[in-house]
């Protein structure tokens, strides 16, 4: 049987604690050494998490193109119960509605486009479903024994490039298994997936059905992307291996999509400290080579060529002084394919990213940023900001530009604040995101519209409890 957000949320609160604390009779009728022999026993040393969230974004489009706003927002409640014979349990919910919207379901007639970013705090393949937005969510077992662990069903996953990517309303959430092993300063990971439900969707989708429900730009061919739900795979798998001591950490990550591409991603971060100041330097690389026929034989509707592979390359250097951190960071794509991965599978993680743009999709690409940020441990609050120029292949270069956008100039500012005292579990938090094009002209109307010349404003509320 199928239960909605709604169904789950009355299990959870009304059905659950009446079988924890409504026993026939009275518990203190019960003698104290029959309690360990009751289930509810057991699932009363569990816990519930409730989370609430409340969104507000809005675009600011520079000239005639339209500008767009909302305010959204939802809770949900989850269970996780105590370890049974090395074995528990968890899951959970969430539901979100719309408070106020501008602009949302209007085409921009000047670009034929409409919203990008405001959007994905709903449902992407309705975008007039205000109301009906709930989706379950995590519904995992896990069996964990000393340094083991594996978990078997829907479930999170962190990763540099398969993440849950929690930005909007709601994190990405994969179905399968994960293991886990850990001893001392070693992490071993591994995990395959075949479904998922998407950032800014309610829907689970399998994994080939997933690649392209945000956009599937171009092709290097010159025809408009058509791989979304002409994708032939089993699943996603990954693997990796994570080392970290006082001063060093290293991490190697491979990332396998059957039948359509392979990743090998790797990261090295070392400090060197000082008297005052302490110096971090950082590495990273990744290749990528298409798998078989990169999806499907017809190379027009595939998602990746089979002959494209790629390489891509970033670095770090900064100092940490006290609270504060200045970094100055790299990250450059070879201009022999691009570094494809699909944006549903989560965010990128590399040095110079920043918030509101990724490097998927480009090959021949640089990116040069410089980062500050300002943690002070006293306090429960954190800054940053940051600056880059990115200098893209040009927009009419089919072979290493999938979504058409040319050289911009890119800054952020965070700012993140977690109450204390009686407003424990309150977190404030404020983004924004502003990109201006570095050739005037160099982009239309249709190419610009949410990516350039605008800028992004985010206020996000959370109380967990």
């Amino acid at each position: 049987m199928n239960l909605n957000i709604y169904s789950w949320t009355i299990l959870l609160t009304v059905v659950l604690p009446s079988l924890l604390y409504s026993q026939p009779g009275h518990r203190a009728d019960i003698h104290p050494d029959s309690i360990s022999h009751r289930l509810w026993a057991d699932l009363d040393k569990g816990y519930f998490e409730f989370h609430k969230r409340t969104f507000a974004m809005s675009t600011v489009n520079e000239g005639p193109i339209d500008d767009y706003f909302t305010v959204t927002s939802g809770a949900g409640l989850g269970y996780y119960s105590p370890s049974f014979k090395n074995f528990h349990l968890g899951f959970s919910g969430f539901f979100a509605f719309q408070l106020y919207q501008h602009n949302l379901h209007k085409t921009d007639a000047s670009s034929g486009k409409g919203s990008r970013y405001e959007r994905q705090l709903y449902d992407l393949n309705d975008i007039h479903n205000t109301a009906d937005l709930d989706r379950l969510e995590e519904l995992y077992l896990t069996y964990e024994r000393e340094h083991f662990s594996i978990e078997l069903g829907r479930q999170k996953l962190e990763s540099p490039l398969l993440n849950e990517n929690d930005n909007r309303m709601r994190p990405n959430i994969f179905n399968g298994v994960s293991v886990n092993y850990h001893h001392k300063n070693l992490r071993l990971k591994s995990a395959w997936f075949i479904s998922e439900t998407i950032r800014g969707t309610v829907h689970w989708y399998s994994i080939d059905e997933s690649m392209g429900i945000y956009g599937q730009g171009r092709n290097p061919l010159g025809d408009s992307g058509l791989y979304h739900g002409n994708i032939s795979t089993r699943g996603i798998g990954t693997l990796g291996a994570l080392y970290e001591n006082k001063n060093l950490k290293t991490q190697l990550w491979n990332y396998t999509a059957e039948n359509i591409f392979n990743i090998s991603f790797g990261q090295f971060d070392y400090t060197l400290e000082g008297k005052n100041i302490n110096y971090v330097i950082g590495a990273q690389g990744l290749y990528q080579y298409a798998l078989n026929h990169g999806g499907n034989p017809n190379q027009s509707i595939t998602y990746i060529q089979e002959d494209e592979s790629t390489y891509a390359i970033g670095g770090r250097i900064g100092v940490t002084y006290r609270h504060h951190e200045f970094t100055g960071n790299y990250f450059g794509v070879s201009d022999q394919g691009r570094y494809l991965f699909p944006r549903e599978w989560g965010r990128e993680k590399f040095y110079a990213s920043l918030t509101r743009e990724l490097f998927e999709g480009y090959g021949g690409l640089n990116a040069y940023v410089l980062k500050y940020k300002y943690a002070p441990e006293e306090r429960p609050f954190w800054v940053s900001i940051g600056a880059g120029y990115i200098d893209q292949p040009n927009n009419e270069n089919l072979k290493l530009s999938k979504y058409a956008l040319d050289d911009y100039y890119h800054f952020t500012g965070k700012f993140d604040y977690k109450f204390q005292g009686y407003f424990e579990g309150l977190d404030l938090k404020c983004i924004v995101a502003y990109k201006k094009e570095f050739l005037d002209g160099s982009m239309n109307a249709s190419q610009k519209i949410n990516k350039v010349d605008m800028i992004n404003l985010n206020l996000v509320v959370d109380y967990r409890f």
